[in-house]
């Protein structure tokens, strides 16, 4: 198990990681290559970084110093693994289970097919034994927000039912960012 500044059991912190992917991943570290969840962190600073500067080049506004910051900052403690999930169907002889943390991926990236939507924070949680998500979002404001909004809630609905166990009741989206894009 890690400890709270540790990502997996790698040792390695987030700045680590992020030090580790800034060098292009060179020299090779071992603890950090073979750990699944330093891997998912890696791929998840990877597309914020992606889909971050995506959002820049768009912008015709200098994008606030924190705000990057804001996405990255429970990144490790959102991708740890959580609770297995089992899919229906699922027998003690045959166990097919989904992780929170892979749910948490699947929510992030329906989000973020979304055009001009940039999922920061995601929590997944239960009331009273039904799924309640809980997501964070930057967009450009292309269309009206709550257009914005349900258009996400919709792709997220639409990846859970097929790709997890999990059919979330409730999908609360809080609009983080506003970032304008360039008039060309």
């Amino acid at each position: 198990m890690s400890t709270p500044s540790t990502i997996g059991g790698s040792g390695y912190s987030l700045d680590d990681l992020s030090a580790y992917l800034d060098r292009g991943r060179t020299p090779r570290i071992a603890a950090i290559e073979d750990d699944a969840e330093c891997q998912a962190v890696l791929a998840e600073i990877e597309r914020l970084g992606a889909l971050s500067r995506r959002l820049v080049d768009e912008s015709a506004e200098p994008v606030e110093a924190g705000w990057l910051d804001r996405l990255v900052g429970g990144l490790g403690r959102e991708l740890r693994a959580g609770r297995d999930l089992p899919f229906a169907g699922s027998t003690p002889e045959r166990r097919l289970v989904m992780t929170e943390g892979a749910i948490r991926e699947v929510v992030r990236r329906a989000g973020d097919r979304v055009d001009g939507v940039l999922v920061g924070r995601c929590r997944l949680g239960w009331d009273d034994g039904t799924p309640h998500l809980s997501i964070s979002i930057s967009v450009t404001p292309d269309r009206s927000l709550p257009a914005i909004a349900d258009e996400v809630r919709a792709a997220i609905a639409a990846a859970l039912d097929r790709d997890t166990p999990v059919t979330a009741a409730v999908v609360d989206i809080e609009i983080e960012d506003v970032v304008e894009r360039r008039s060309s």
